[in-house]
């Protein structure tokens, strides 16, 4: 009687383990072994409306799907698990699962590769580029898995302008003087790229920067792209410059102790869900930005677009100008690389 127990619940556990894609995993997080459901905090860091939001909780019902409910996707927008600073280190740590977040550079200032100007400057190197099977993405998974963290996809938001408070002098002439004083992050690549473009610049913290350009301590900023601009500045911007000077995309990411800890079936489902999400991105961050633009005229903003061969022109100048900067940050090598495989 005793060995019929014994092998009737043996039988069941296999079964559960089969069902929920058991596996050979150490983290605890991703040990499926019990049979149990597993449910993964995802760190968001914009409001539920937002289209990556709206995009994470799609790849939640997708996973949870692909997964019969044995992977289920918890996400927590708005920064709730905290700033995507600190969300980075958290989810190499382990205590936070995944996260769809910008990308810090202070634990390896290579990261800065993401935000040298104009790196790309049309939606077709975008496209191009932003996969995990290119120079570009290949490089960025090898410095996240340095922090034990698996990049799973991108999420496209948008080319980078300028909004100001009055009308910049001489937009597309490069080094003249543009009579507008920039709000400019503290990050140095960023501030050389406006000083070689004519502007004077100021540094202020983001979360001083309406009151800011409110009062007049800075008249313009560079950072957002159409969507933040109008959500966030068209009650006090009155010009908006398209220049494309970086592209801005955030990082899906997840504890790679945790991924690797899954089944193989189970890592293709996340995979092949974040695969999805990073291709539907670029034509979201694509409409979006004709959108808001388009909202931004009909709220009295001078909006102003450069030809393809305009940019081109500025992206030659600041890679002669400005990328030379990077060197102590990025390296050299890297960016001989970056030339090589992306230019």
């Amino acid at each position: 009687m005793r060995k019929t127990i014994i092998f009737s619940v043996s039988v069941i556990f296999l079964l559960l383990l089969a069902a929920c894609g058991g596996n050979d995993g150490t983290s605890e997080a991703s040990n499926n072994s019990n049979g149990e459901n597993m449910t993964l905090r995802v760190a968001g860091q914009n409001n539920e409306d937002h289209p990556n939001t709206v995009a994470l909780e799609k790849m939640a019902e997708t996973v949870s799907e692909k997964t019969d409910g044995c992977i289920e996707m918890e996400v927590y927008p708005a920064n709730q698990l905290g700033d995507y600073t600190l969300m980075y280190e958290e989810i190499g740590k382990g205590t936070v699962d995944m996260g769809l977040i910008s990308t810090p550079t202070h634990l390896d200032s290579r990261l800065e590769m993401n935000i040298l100007p104009y790196l790309f400057t049309n939606y077709d190197q975008v496209r191009e580029h932003f996969q995990l099977d290119t120079f570009f993405g290949e490089t960025l998974q090898e410095i996240h898995n340095e922090q034990n963290i698996q990049l799973l996809g991108f999420f496209a938001e948008g080319f980078g302008g300028i909004g100001t408070t009055k009308e910049i002098t001489a937009p597309l002439e490069y080094g003249a003087d543009k009579d507008v004083l920039l709000r400019v992050p503290q990050i140095d690549i960023t501030t050389q790229n406006a000083k070689q473009l004519g502007f004077n610049t100021v540094s202020v913290p983001y979360a001083e920067l309406y009151t800011a350009l409110q009062s007049g301590t800075a008249e313009g900023w560079t950072g957002g792209h159409p969507l933040v601009n109008y959500l966030q500045y068209s009650d006090i911007i009155t010009h908006y410059y398209q220049y494309n000077d970086f592209f801005e995309a955030t990082h899906l990411l997840v504890n790679k102790d945790l991924f690797d800890g899954l089944s193989e079936e189970d890592q293709k489902a996340i995979q092949e869900a974040s695969n999805v999400l990073t291709e539907e991105s670029f034509d979201v961050a694509e409409e979006n930005e004709k959108m808001y633009r388009e909202k931004m005229e009909e709220e009295g903003i001078e909006v102003y677009e450069f030809t393809d061969e305009e940019l081109t022109t500025l992206a030659e100048k600041a890679r002669e100008n400005v990328w030379p900067e990077a060197e102590e940050t990025i390296g050299r090598e890297l960016l001989d690389k970056l030339i090589e495989n992306v230019q």
